[in-house]
């Protein structure tokens, strides 16, 4: 769970918002809209922790984890969408990325050989070999056919990107 408890952000002396409250559940699906400049992207870095409140509290479940992508919707172009989704949860992201490079090189080192081992226990931990079918389940829900995980963003228009 994830709860927001009188959440207060200013800009100045003008509040952007004032007393938030709200619970997001396990197993439900949460939207946020609202008028260009009303907070919305505001509140969400607030919540993943990039920003401060002014006021009030934020509250993550411990072991949950919240992932957050930027807007910039050419930012990924050059990665896929089952990429895009597992680089959510960027450390996770990071170890696969340097497994690849460690066990993609020729003079493979002790060292490599003892950074791998560490990189795999934490992988391990962080449920890493599930991560591949969580997240193509996450983009079968949200209606995102298996054909289309392995194709790169940017073949996408904006609108199949948002």
């Amino acid at each position: 769970m994830i709860s927001a408890n009188n959440v207060t952000y200013r800009v100045g002396k003008k509040a952007l918002f004032e007393d938030v409250n709200i619970k997001f559940t396990e197993g439900n699906c949460y939207g946020l809209i609202g008028a260009n400049g009303a907070g919305k992207s505001t509140f969400l870095k607030i919540l993943s922790g990039q920003l401060e409140t002014t006021n009030g509290d934020i509250f993550i479940t411990p072991g949950q984890r919240l992932s957050v992508l930027e807007q910039d919707h050419f930012k990924y172009d050059e990665y896929t969408v089952l990429d895009l989704v597992i680089m959510g949860n960027e450390r996770l992201y990071q170890i696969m990325k340097e497994k690849e490079a460690i066990y993609a090189k020729e003079d493979f080192t002790d060292e490599d050989g003892i950074r791998a081992s560490e990189l795999e226990a934490e992988f391990a931990e962080m449920d890493g070999w599930e991560a591949e079918s969580n997240a193509a389940s996450l983009l079968n829900g949200l209606g995102i056919d298996t054909a289309l995980h392995y194709v790169q963003m940017k073949d996408f228009n904006g609108n199949e990107k948002v």
